[in-house]
């Protein structure tokens, strides 16, 4: 059964020791938003995944054991019609079935020889950069939704959850949340005329000594086309995301197959 979460306490309970970028995605949404908003929600599957939304957005963690009947719950539950991007580890997307179209998206995690660059003094972060000159940046290399993306960040940022980051002031990145010793970033963007000169790399590097510092490791998520910059960059593969679009319905196919 899915039933909805309405406490951290019950939250925590179904995360279980489970400590990977997806857990700890869901968790940094509890931590920055709490339970009593309508458009930040949770969702645990008895011995099996946990969910968490926010404006329709869905990230679904494997906390459990994903039976054939589980599976088939849990595909109903993220294709019925409330999520309009659903993000899980592509091995459970498998699990499901498989029967929606995914993009599938490279996890990357930051290696051990990340050199430390000189470039501490020109690194600015918030409040020394403000969440509109971070959006001046990656809007050259992203489709956001302004409203909806500064409404968060500013969120997240006065919650102390996320970070900004620009070097130069031509290029960027977002610590989105660091939980449990685990540290995302995204929207790493360097303005069309300033790229091939080494600013994402050198800030990227910046960002990654410091949160190794702190004990925290850092990942990301790439397209195909991106690896060869980022494992340049001392980053490795660290498995794959779906990322599944749309309102629609998983196709639970050959269902033998799914353990």
């Amino acid at each position: 059964m899915i039933r909805t979460v309405t406490d951290k306490e019950s939250l925590y309970a179904a995360l279980g020791e489970h400590r990977n970028i997806y857990t700890e995605k869901i968790r940094s949404l509890a931590d920055a938003y709490g339970f009593g908003y309508d458009f930040c929600r949770f969702w645990a599957q008895d011995g099996g995944a946990v969910v968490g939304s926010y404006y329709g957005d869905a990230t679904a963690a494997d906390c459990g054991d994903i039976s054939a009947v589980r599976a088939e719950e849990l595909s109903a539950f993220i294709g019925c019609g409330q999520f309009g991007i659903a993000l899980m580890p592509y091995e459970l997307y498998e699990r499901l079935g498989g029967g929606a179209h995914a993009q599938k998206r490279l996890l990357m995690k930051a290696g051990g020889s990340i050199v430390k660059t000189d470039d501490i003094d020109k690194v600015r972060t918030y409040p020394a950069v403000s969440i509109s000159e971070i959006y001046e940046i990656a809007k050259s290399g992203f489709d956001i939704d302004f409203n909806k993306w500064y409404t968060d960040t500013s969120h997240m940022l006065r919650h102390g959850t996320a970070q900004l980051y620009t070097l130069g002031g031509s290029s960027c990145a977002v610590k989105m949340f660091s939980s449990g010793g685990i540290t995302y970033l995204s929207y790493i963007c360097t303005l069309p005329g300033e790229r091939g000169k080494g600013l994402a790399k050198r800030l990227i590097s910046h960002i990654c000594t410091k949160e190794a510092e702190a004990g925290n490791e850092v990942f990301l998520f790439c397209e195909e086309e991106l690896r060869a910059f980022y494992e340049k960059a001392d980053f490795v593969p660290a498995g794959c995301a779906a990322d599944i679009h749309g309102h629609t319905y998983y196709i639970i196919q050959e269902k033998d197959k799914i353990i």
